[in-house]
């Protein structure tokens, strides 16, 4: 058994390679759960740092760039894994159309035709992570919740390429060149280390700056909701998403399980989780909102269902104060407040 994680500098990719190294094993095409033997973790930028589970003895290092259809060819293996996790975010594919088409739509196929070339029997399982951007114009009812199949009209680049590499892996399985599944993320939080260029950061911003005695500014309106998840729950949800045996049908997309939160919910959250006498510690929060990323915020959608993440069994999204204990177990060796512990190495 032996995975491939596109994005495995990134922090996702970091996370899902230490939760299979904990787990161990997979569910191969076959349907068979096998030890997990080699991971190895692609992206466009050599690592920061050779210790963790880039030192791992089951992990290799791989550098190279998905818009190279030759480097998916060498990258690729017969039967592994593929988890998809590489892309450029929605505010740098916002402002460089060719980039957002490039890696995400581009690099996306040269990796499936990669897969396609093993000509493996079964097809290699290929896990695709899209998002709710792919979800812009809607046709719900106000205050209905966006649904798996519910039309897809994108408001963003990033959304726009999400939505062409859903389609492609529908086809590349009905074919039978993979056997796809398509993930749409909500935003992950909270995320640990400097913002990313995603037009949501700031909502892991909002939490993680505060708890390390950092000022935290918010572009995006407090009072606009926006699907989120944590990161224990997204890592083990994709998880299940790979090993689950999915029904009989063409469409490969589901909604993974989010809870709708506005950033004056997380505000709340961190100030009911971080004691009272510690408040004065906590980094403030200036509002300096741009009209322009609250739009594109606004144009994602606020409220997801997940039906087809429920018959596979994923896990809900806990409550946001639980999130930020999350957080401060996990990745909360640095923060200025006191209930927190060392991370296990």
């Amino acid at each position: 058994m032996e995975v491939i994680i596109t994005g495995g500098q990134g922090f996702l990719g970091q996370e899902l390679c230490r939760h299979l190294l904990k787990k161990g094993e997979l569910k191969t095409s076959s349907g068979v759960m096998q030890e997990v033997q080699r991971i190895c973790l692609f992206d466009n930028v050599a690592p920061a740092t050779t210790s963790g589970v880039n030192a791992h003895p089951k992990v290799v290092i791989e550098t190279g760039d998905l818009t190279n259809a030759e480097t998916c060819q060498r990258l690729m293996r017969p039967n592994a894994s593929v988890f998809h996790l590489a892309g450029v975010m929605s505010g740098a594919a916002e402002k460089d159309f060719d980039l957002g088409l490039r890696v995400n739509l581009d690099g996306t196929r040269n990796l499936l035709d990669a897969c396609r070339a093993q000509g493996a029997s079964p097809a290699p399982k290929f896990i695709f992570t899209s998002s709710l951007a792919v979800f812009g114009e809607t046709y719900v009812e106000p205050g209905t919740p966006v649904g798996d199949t519910d039309k897809i009209v994108p408001k963003n680049t990033y959304g726009m390429t999400k939505a062409c590499g859903e389609l492609l892996v529908n086809d590349y399985t009905r074919k039978g060149f993979v056997d796809g599944r398509t993930a749409r993320l909500p935003t992950v939080i909270v995320r640990p280390g400097l913002p990313n260029a995603a037009t949501t950061s700031c909502y892991s911003g909002v939490i993680r700056e505060p708890l390390h005695g950092v000022e935290a500014v918010l572009p995006i309106a407090r009072d606009l909701p926006h699907p989120v998840t944590s990161t224990r729950a997204l890592i083990a949800n994709l998880v299940i998403l790979h090993d689950a045996t999915w029904p009989d049908r063409v469409d490969r997309a589901l909604n993974l399980p989010s809870r709708p939160s506005s950033l004056q919910q997380l505000v709340d959250a961190l100030y009911e989780v971080v004691a009272p006498a510690e408040h004065s510690k906590l980094g403030k929060i200036v509002d300096k909102e741009d009209s322009f990323l609250s739009g594109v915020v606004r144009g994602m959608g606020s409220h997801l269902s997940h039906e087809r993440a429920k018959e596979l069994g994923m896990l809900e999204v806990p409550n946001m104060a639980t999130v930020v204990r999350e957080f401060l177990e996990d990745f909360g060796e640095k923060t200025v407040v006191s209930n927190k512990r060392q991370r296990v190495a």
